[in-house]
């Protein structure tokens, strides 16, 4: 219910979303710093999007809610 209510106020749910002037990809708005630390490889708005929910869970478990600022 977390991620689903994250995801929606990030990007309305769309896994290719690119916002913050290119600084915010994906589905979460991961930064490529998060994403990398989180694992990711390449660009996480070309990653499937079951990938990005199982990278956003994992940093949902590891930093609470606390890089969504906003939509957290």
């Amino acid at each position: 219910a977390t991620l689903h209510r994250i995801a929606e106020c990030e990007s309305n749910g769309d896994p290719q979303a690119i916002g913050g002037g290119g600084l915010h990809r994906g589905k979460y708005q991961f930064t490529i710093e998060t994403w990398y630390d989180m694992g990711g490889v390449g660009d996480p708005a070309v990653a499937p999007e079951r990938e990005q929910d199982r990278r956003a869970a994992q940093l949902l478990r590891e930093r609470g809610t606390a890089p969504w600022p906003i939509c957290g």
